[in-house]
């Protein structure tokens, strides 16, 4: 009898998530569409140190412009976008902060954020990602 093994590779990846927050008077569907343009932007300026993948969460709203609770409290979202960015390894990330720190991106981004994005409660942090498979 020959029995049949499944081999699973585990790639390892730099992991950060973003959290972010509309302004006051944005719209959460006016938030997402500037958004995705400035991620558009955003690639523009990283050129060959884009993260190797780019995953934003928006949470549903509703009618009210408020997130669409499935559980816990009533209390407002403490942001309009959860992000998860992939990288090979940390120094690819570290490659792609330096291609946004200069001056003339750190500009362009404030400049475009401006108008839709509270960097005040902004939260970047790395993380680890733990699946769960199914047989």
């Amino acid at each position: 009898m020959i029995e049949k093994i499944n081999f699973i590779t585990k790639t390892m990846v730099y992991q950060t998530m973003v959290t972010a927050h509309r302004k006051p008077g944005v719209s959460q569907e006016r938030f997402k569409e500037r958004y995705e343009q400035h991620m558009q932007m955003v690639a523009e300026l990283c050129g060959d140190a884009t993260p190797s993948s780019h995953t934003r969460f928006y949470p549903v709203h509703g009618a009210d412009d408020q997130p669409v609770l499935m559980a816990g409290n009533n209390e407002p979202a403490c942001y309009s976008v959860l992000v998860l960015m992939e990288f090979e390894h940390k120094a690819a990330f570290e490659k792609f902060c330096q291609a946004l720190a200069t001056e003339e991106a750190t500009a362009r981004i404030e400049a475009d954020e401006a108008g839709f994005w509270d960097r005040s409660g902004m939260k970047v942090f790395e993380v680890e990602a733990h699946r769960s498979w199914g047989s």
